[in-house]
């Protein structure tokens, strides 16, 4: 079993490094540009079904994928996919955060990684032995690649916009594998250099 992992392509407040979470905002032209190159390395995968954070961002990401990798699919929609709740500081910098602060109102780490964890079981359960492509947001990238490496927190992942991840699955063994993290070789050299910045990022 193949899992893809997506991240959502670019939208307006990833440009300016502002924390989204919850709040659903949709692509922006450079973002439905990635969505389709990742269509486009993920056309002869053999997806046998494709599920989504119900936000904007990742379901347009998504049914770019469907349109090419899987036309008579329905994009099913999951909000355990949701990004990281980030309540007070949802629109604001990202040079601020700190889930731990006092004050903070959104999903404390330990919430956030249950739920991510929780999700990413049901998805396998539910699909054991197809090939997916699960498409979602950069936190819940960087815990599922965490939980399959079995570290404590994924503190030290960065994920980029745009990019793909894949894990394999043995069913025999019930053992999980990581094959590829935050790849964004389908994208052109251009946007390869300006996504990078993301590093900066949560």
């Amino acid at each position: 079993m193949h899992i893809y992992l997506v991240r959502h392509g670019e939208t307006d407040w990833n440009t300016r490094m502002l924390f989204q979470g919850h709040t659903d905002i949709p692509l922006n032209k450079t973002g439905i540009s990635q969505a389709k190159h990742i269509a486009g390395e993920l056309k002869n995968k053999m997806i046998e079904a494709i599920i989504s954070s119900d936000l904007k961002r990742a379901v347009q990401t998504a049914d770019e994928i469907r349109k090419v990798a899987l036309k008579d699919c329905r994009v099913e929609r999951n909000k355990g996919l949701r990004e990281r709740d980030y309540g007070n500081f949802e629109g604001k910098s990202y040079n601020l955060y700190s889930a731990n602060m006092p004050g903070f109102t959104g999903e404390k780490d330990g919430k956030f990684f249950a739920r991510v964890n929780r999700t990413f079981r049901a998805i396998i359960k539910k699909y054991e032995g197809k090939n997916i492509a699960i498409v979602t947001h950069g936190g819940v990238v960087r815990q599922m690649a965490a939980f399959v490496l079995g570290l404590k927190n994924y503190g030290r992942l960065r994920i980029y916009n745009a990019s793909l991840s894949e894990i394999y699955y043995d069913e025999k063994k019930k053992a999980f594998f990581l094959l590829l993290l935050n790849s964004i070789s389908h994208l052109p050299e251009k946007e390869r250099n300006k996504i990078q910045y993301h590093i900066k990022g949560v």
